[in-house]
């Protein structure tokens, strides 16, 4: 803990949920109050339990912003967004990732705000062939999968704050592991559990310890250059190593073999079709397959060098949250 940071005051968008949550650890550890974000009547979620203010409000309601976040906060924490990759939710995604955004950005230029520090993700420079540093140049405003795209236009308005005076930093994590994940690639646990996985993606990532996310956040108000991109990013990994982990990790046999990326594609093209009639979300829609069918690679020298983030192997972000759920008993 710094000698300022007992005194600083963290504003947390997302705090319900899995990076959120962490967060908000990192920054009470640090001595920070903590002011979280939450919609009139939802329940705290990851929260509970946490010495955090509940303030009320919605990032898709400019004036209940305005009216929460305090006066020259020293940080605007904005985590909250939609991960949404199937087509039927993508209006509702754009309102939040885009105009939910939008109004954060102009909130904390009416107050004053010291630092904003967003999180977005690697997939916001969309899709290449070669491995993705701060220095490549976005696709994603082209892509056809919304998630894409309005990860891509959230960082836009950021760059609009910045352009506007104010301190902002983006953080782009890649695929994150660690306590406090049901949602997110944990549920591949699930579905290894339950003998759901019958192919493997031929897709590679590369994988974040959420402690490690959540530190490089904390880091950013001090450290980070404003305007800044830094993308987290871990050790290299194919789905069948992770997958083989992961079964591995849970004592059952994993039969499944590694998939062509066409017939994956194919088979995530007849899903989101079936879901279209049936109005249930497809077990994996054709936005998922193309995302898990490509190499995903990217560095992170810049924040190791600037923020002091470190990699961490995938045997240990697996286990730690492998850990949490049985801890948890959901597993």
């Amino acid at each position: 803990m710094s000698p300022g940071d007992a005194h600083r005051t963290a504003f947390l968008t997302g705090g319900t949920g899995f990076v959120g949550s962490n967060l908000a650890r990192e920054l009470l550890a640090a001595g920070w109050r903590v002011l979280a974000l939450q919609r009139p009547g939802s329940p705290p979620g990851k929260l509970q339990g946490l010495a955090v203010e509940a303030v009320s409000g919605d990032i898709t309601d400019a004036a209940s912003l305005r009216a929460a976040i305090p006066e020259s906060v020293d940080a605007v924490f904005h985590v909250a967004g939609s991960i949404n990759v199937w087509s039927r939710g993508n209006a509702e995604q754009t309102r939040v990732n885009v105009g939910g955004t939008a109004n954060m950005v102009d909130a904390a230029l009416a107050r004053g705000a010291r630092a904003f520090i967003h999180t977005s993700t690697v997939s916001a420079y969309g899709r290449h062939a070669q491995p993705i540093t701060e220095a490549t140049v976005s696709n994603a405003g082209q892509s056809w999968i919304n998630y894409e795209r309005t990860k891509w236009l959230a960082e836009e308005e950021v760059r609009r704050g910045a352009r506007l005076g104010l301190r902002a930093v983006i953080i782009n994590p890649c695929a994150i592991f660690g306590p406090g994940d049901t949602h997110g690639w944990a549920q591949f646990f699930f579905l290894l559990r339950d003998g759901k996985v019958k192919g493997i993606p031929p897709g590679r990532l590369t994988f974040n310890d959420v402690g490690e996310v959540a530190r490089a956040h904390l880091a950013a108000v001090d450290r980070g250059r404003a305007g800044a991109n830094y993308i987290l990013s871990g050790y290299e990994t194919s789905f069948e190593e992770m997958l083989r982990s992961m079964a591995d990790m849970l004592g059952v046999e994993l039969r499944a073999k590694v998939m062509p990326a066409p017939l994956l594609r194919l088979i995530g093209r007849i899903n989101s079709l079936v879901a279209a009639v049936t109005g249930r979300p497809p077990e994996i829609s054709h936005e998922m397959a193309t995302m898990v069918s490509l190499p995903v690679i990217c560095g992170s020298d810049s924040a190791e060098r600037e923020l002091g983030y470190r990699k961490v192997p995938l045997r240990q972000c697996l286990g730690d949250s492998l850990a949490w759920l049985r801890a948890q008993k959901l597993i």
